[in-house]
Order: C-alpha cells, then sequence, then structure tokens
C-alpha cells in the first residue's frame, strides 16, 4: 500500500468493485475449499457467518482452522501466522490477512493492526489488496476511529462479490453512525440491500438501519439535507423523525401517502397505535452479528437474546431505583439530574423515583422499563427472580459466578473498565510489561485482575505486581522492592555502572518492563508516582485509573495517562458541550461523572423501551462507547488522556495510526 489513505478516482472505483473479494478470507487465493466452519460473536461486520478455507497443507493452518471451529479466534490467529512462517510470499499474505482477520474475531484491533504491518508489498492481487483495506478499516473502527474507516472504505457501490459488497456498507455505514452522519448510513444500508439474499437478511438489515437512526441527529438541518435523496433514503430519516418526535396517526398516514410501498411500512402498525406493546423480545428480526471474519458465508445464526421480559408500552412509564439517603445519596442525585437532563429532549414520561429494593411497586405502578438498583448489593438481591416482568437496565454489575436472569441488563461506572482501556492503551503505543501497584483491599484486587487480564489477552504481561496499604510514609518500601532498586551512594561507583550497563539500561533497578499501572486517587498518586521517579522510573510511561483526574493536575501528576468518560475530558465536545458544562456545573469530578452515567442510563432505556438494544450494538454516549455484550452487560470504551502540570487533562492522540505501506493501491 502506498503511505497515504486515498487513491486515484479511477483506482479507487476498481477498489470499490473488488471490494467484495475481501470479505471471503479463505476463497480469494485458492479455489480448493475445506469445509471448516464456525460463527464469530465479535464486535463489527455482518451476519454470524461460516468461513470456508482453501488447504494449504500446512498443519499449523489445520490447527487454525480448528481452532475457528471450536470459537477460539486468538488461537487461530496464532497458528496462521505460524502457517505463513513456510509458506509462499503470496499465500503468506494471504494467511497473514486470515490471522489479522481472527484477532479481529478476538476483540484485538492492535494485534491486527501489527499482523497486517508484516505483509510484503510486492503483491499484485487485488483480492489481498482489497481485503487488506477492509482489515484496516474494520481495525479502525473497533479502535473507535470511524474517520479512518470512512478513508479507507470510500463511498460508492462496490459492486463485484455479494459478500464483500455487503460487509464494507455494513461497516461504513457504521463508522458514518459514529460519525452522526445519518444520511450517510441510510444511504449505505439502503445499498447494501442489493447484496442481500433472503427476507432474513433483508430485515436485519432494516432492523439495523432503524436501530441506527435512533441515536443519530435528526434536526430541521439534516431532514432539509436529506430533501434531495431519492425516496427510500428520504423515506426511512423522515419515518424515524416521525417516530422521535412521536407524531400522530395523521401524520404517519401522511407519510405512508407521500412514500408507497416504502420498506418502513412494515413499522407503521407499532407506530400508528396511541400505546402499543412492542413486539415481544423472542419474535423480534434478530439484528447482524457484531462481527464475523472475513471469508464468510451468511448465516440465519441469531443473538441469544436478553430482553426477555415485558417490552415497554409506549407512555408507560421508566422507574429509577435510587438511594434517597446515606452516602451514595449525593452520586445518585447526580445520576438523577444527568438523567433528567437526557430525558429532557423528548416527549416520554417523567420518570418516578422509588427506593432501591421498590422493583415490586414500581412494576405495580405501571413501569415500563426500571433502571437501577444503584449499589451491586442490591441488583444482586433483585437478580435471584428467576425472571422479571418488565425489563431492568441495572447500575452496577453482578460478580461473575452469578448469572444474569432474563430481562436484566447491566451498566456501571466500573474501575474495571477503566484498567481495561489502560492495558489497551498502553499496547497501542508498544507498551506490553507492566508493573502494577494496586492497594490492598477488594477495590485494587478487582482493578489489577482486570487490569492484568486485558493486558494478556493483548499478548502483554504483567511481570511483577505491588501492593501499598497503610499510611504514606510506608508506600517507598513496596515501591522500591517493586522496582528492585539497589542504592549505589558513591557517584564515581554510579557513573562506571552506568557506563557498564550500556544505554537505555539503568544498573540500579530492574529493566524487564515497560510501563507501570498504579490503581489509586489522586491523592494516593501524589505519593506513589513521586517514589517511582526516586526510585529512577521517571522516564517510564505510567497509567492509573480515572480517580486521578479531579481536574487541573500538579507536578506530581504531570504525566500520569488514565481513561476516563469523554465528558470529562478537555477536547471532548462538539454537540455535547452544553450538557456537559451542566455536568461539571458546581459539581465535583466523580459527581460529574454520575451525571453523564445518569444521561446514559435514559440513552439505553429509551433503547430497552423500543426493544432496539442488541447484543452487539455499540451506543455513543457520554460515558463512553456503550458495548453490549451477549449477556446483557454493557461495558464502556473509554477516552485516554494525560494530566499536565497545572492544565487540564490532555487528550491523547490513539496509540497506533499505521501507515498503508504493505501493498500497493490496484494499477
Amino acid at each position: 500500500m502506498t503511505s497515504q489513505d486515498s487513491v486515484s478516482a479511477p483506482a479507487q472505483a476498481r477498489l470499490l468493485r473488488a471490494l467484495p473479494a475481501l470479505m471471503l478470507l479463505g476463497l480469494t487465493a485458492c479455489s480448493t475449499s475445506t469445509g471448516i466452519v464456525k460463527r464469530y460473536p465479535g464486535n463489527y461486520g455482518s451476519e454470524s457467518a461460516t468461513s470456508t478455507s482453501p488447504s494449504y497443507g500446512s498443519s499449523s493452518a489445520t490447527e487454525a482452522d480448528a481452532a475457528l471451529a471450536r470459537g477460539d479466534a486468538a488461537a487461530a490467529a496464532r497458528s496462521y501466522q505460524a502457517a505463513a512462517a513456510d509458506a509462499t510470499p503470496e499465500q503468506a499474505a494471504d494467511l497473514r490477512l486470515r490471522a489479522a482477520d481472527a484477532s479481529l474475531a478476538a476483540r484485538d484491533p492492535f494485534r491486527a493492526d501489527q499482523i497486517l504491518d508484516q505483509i510484503p508489498a510486492q503483491t499484485s492481487d487485488p483480492a489481498l489488496q482489497t481485503r487488506y483495506r477492509l482489515l484496516r478499516a474494520q481495525a479502525a473502527l473497533m479502535r473507535n476511529d470511524s474517520a479512518r474507516a470512512l478513508r479507507l472504505l470510500p463511498a460508492g457501490d462496490p459492486g463485484g462479490d455479494p459478500q464483500l459488497a455487503e460487509r464494507q456498507l455494513l461497516i461504513r455505514a457504521q463508522a458514518q453512525a459514529r460519525g452522526n452522519d445519518p444520511i450517510g448510513l441510510t444511504q449505505s444500508l439502503v445499498l447494501r440491500e442489493h447484496y442481500l439474499n433472503g427476507i432474513v437478511a433483508l430485515n436485519a438489515n432494516r432492523e439495523t438501519l432503524w436501530n441506527l437512526l435512533q441515536g443519530a441527529t435528526l434536526d430541521a438541518a439534516t431532514l432539509g439535507r436529506a430533501a434531495s435523496q431519492p425516496p427510500l433514503v428520504r423515506g426511512w430519516l423522515d419515518l424515524a423523525a416521525l417516530h422521535r418526535r412521536r407524531a400522530t396517526l395523521g401524520e404517519f398516514d401522511l407519510w405512508r401517502k407521500r412514500y408507497p410501498r416504502h420498506p418502513g411500512e412494515e413499522r407503521l402498525a407499532a407506530l400508528y397505535a396511541p400505546s402499543p406493546s412492542l413486539v415481544p423480545a423472542e419474535a423480534a428480526q434478530q439484528p447482524l452479528a457484531p462481527y464475523a471474519p472475513l471469508g464468510t458465508a451468511p448465516s440465519n445464526g441469531s443473538f441469544p437474546d436478553v430482553t426477555a421480559g415485558a417490552p415497554l408500552a409506549h407512555g408507560r412509564s421508566i422507574a429509577l431505583l435510587l438511594p434517597q439517603t446515606g452516602p451514595q445519596a449525593a452520586f445518585a442525585d447526580a445520576l438523577r439530574a444527568g438523567y433528567a437532563s437526557a430525558a429532557s429532549t423528548s416527549s416520554a414520561p417523567p420518570a418516578r423515583i422509588y427506593d432501591p429494593s421498590a422493583y415490586g411497586q414500581a412494576v405495580s405502578d405501571g413501569a415500563g422499563v426500571v433502571v437501577g438498583p444503584l449499589l451491586k448489593e442490591n441488583l444482586t438481591v433483585l437478580a435471584q427472580s428467576p425472571a422479571l416482568p418488565v425489563p431492568v437496565l441495572g447500575l452496577n454489575y453482578l460478580d461473575s459466578n452469578r448469572p444474569a436472569p432474563p430481562g436484566l441488563y447491566q451498566f456501571g461506572l466500573a474501575p474495571e473498565d477503566e484498567a481495561r482501556a489502560a492495558a489497551e492503551d498502553a499496547v497501542s503505543r508498544g507498551l506490553r510489561r507492566a508493573l502494577s501497584m494496586t492497594p490492598s483491599s477488594d477495590w485494587g484486587n478487582r482493578v489489577q485482575s482486570a487490569f492484568e487480564t486485558r493486558l494478556r489477552e493483548l499478548g502483554g504481561v504483567v511481570v511483577d505486581s505491588g501492593r501499598y496499604y497503610g499510611e504514606p510514609q510506608a508506600w517507598a518500601d513496596p515501591v522500591r522492592k517493586l522496582l528492585r532498586y539497589v542504592a549505589i551512594d558513591d557517584k564515581k561507583k554510579a557513573a562506571e555502572a552506568r557506563a557498564k550497563a550500556g544505554p537505555d539500561i539503568d544498573p540500579q533497578r530492574r529493566n524487564d518492563f515497560d510501563f507501570v499501572f498504579i490503581a489509586a486517587r489522586a491523592s494516593q498518586a501524589r505519593v506513589l508516582w513521586p517514589l517511582f521517579r526516586y526510585y529512577h522510573a521517571d522516564r517510564t510511561p505510567v497509567y492509573a485509573t480515572s480517580a486521578v483526574n479531579e481536574g487541573p493536575g500538579d507536578g506530581d501528576l504531570s504525566g500520569i495517562r488514565f481513561c476516563d468518560v469523554p465528558w470529562l475530558l478537555d477536547g471532548i465536545g462538539g454537540a455535547l458541550q452544553p450538557m456537559r458544562d451542566a455536568a461539571q456545573n458546581g459539581r465535583s469530578r466523580e459527581a460529574a461523572r454520575f451525571y453523564a452515567f445518569g444521561a446514559d442510563a435514559w440513552l439505553l432505556a429509551n433503547r430497552i423501551a423500543q426493544n432496539s438494544l442488541r447484543p452487539g450494538d455499540l451506543v455513543q454516549g457520554a460515558t463512553g462507547a456503550l458495548a453490549v455484550e451477549t449477556n446483557g452487560a454493557i461495558r464502556r470504551k473509554l477516552v485516554c488522556a494525560r494530566m499536565t502540570n497545572g492544565g487540564d487533562p490532555s487528550v491523547m492522540a490513539p496509540g497506533i495510526e499505521p501507515a498503508l505501506n504493505s501493498l500497493s493501491p490496484p494499477p
């Protein structure tokens, strides 16, 4: 590839026509196929799919196919890499594309990019080139870089193989949704229908389109720009806008007459009635699988549904189960304020506040969705019910060993999300070996476990870990022991030791690590980080949780990296700036996080109310990009920043931005 994301218009057109071949991970290099199949529950892509791969006569390639068949995408990636080492150049490129694809299925876009960097530039196979570009785009989308994904997948009709074409258009639509481009995403998904076969695939595509439009901006300016679009595109946007403002029967009827035989008519039966129940979850059209490796064929497989509780009817209220007294009351009040601010943008009935244990009363009063409780102990008690008559958006997480009953979503401000994000950001910058320092507490144990697990999943390792406890004056010893620091008081001997050690080696402490992870609040980090610097880790990148972000930093925090909710970081604002300002108006940083948390609680509850929150969805929220997992847990994808000396934290650019230098563009 060239180092540029764009190519000439004619080359671009040829590339787009060839893109369908990209999706067939194993069908572009050879015609002989094995029948290895496996579904992938990953992050992005088209329907759950089956992978068919050519045989290279390699035991490693066979092992990779077997790993795919049993659902171990990470192992498949490693085996494909091993097979590539002994293959011909063209076969090696194909196998590395498979390895990158499997890494994406394993939710590791950073590893996928590293594998793609290994593909040589000599190949002239257009199919390999197009596969390469689409994998780069998918990796960028997984890393929340929708702009890069769009540069890699330029607009237009891909043409060619239907499987590749529909995949490109779906990825493009997802990137356009993140960029708040409702017209573009509608164009992409309307065009995608040309490459789909069967009513199930068509209905799934329309469900995806409808769901993406629910989170898009549909103001007068957007609808004005849509006026020049074809009726299919314009009709979807107008219908979504009518639904957004709870239009009258007459308005819906005018829409039907204006857009005769529009596929959106299928939704009118639910939209017409004053207070219809939504379609039960088990009868709803299944969504598209969020990620399936390239080289796959469509399948009618579906996600397990977590919305088994009774769906919300239009006009029914949403109940909030929040503590009114006690140490959490102030945070609950900030959460309620954020929820109310977000809800004020719609005509939904106001939420009613209940005590944390009053789920039954809220249901008796007619609640259609229950949001809460906030505390884990209350959520654990509620989760003991074998089933929930109305869906619940719990504002915390159950312990990992406790299954959730049908109808329960789990969404929280978990520090584990921040620890995982720190591991991801570090690996994206080539930092894979960590030392960690966490407090001796349940909180410290959970943060340490999440950080270590995620780092290991990404190919990194926690080389060693330490714990701090007691009074701050006792913390120097665990830091010194973790760094294996040896004092050399004689300046001459210290200089001689440095000279013998060689460049980038410190003879007074260990050198087998790339960065440090600290689980600490700001007051604790002001003690710990100077100690690390004192014991010669002063030039080492250090990560922490968002607890260090209490506003403008100081010299003792400067340089510390952390991952936090977008609303609280400098440089993140745009259309959300007014609500961001409201969140921080007179509130501590921690309370402002709960304000943003409340705004996202409304966003998710509203999606649940419309029966349009599905496993695999990625919803852009105030607390991050919200990823819905198959068990109903909703995890946050955060933004990372660096503390400065006296100023606001500074948002960091993405760590990996590989140049497109592996393959040249088509001639």
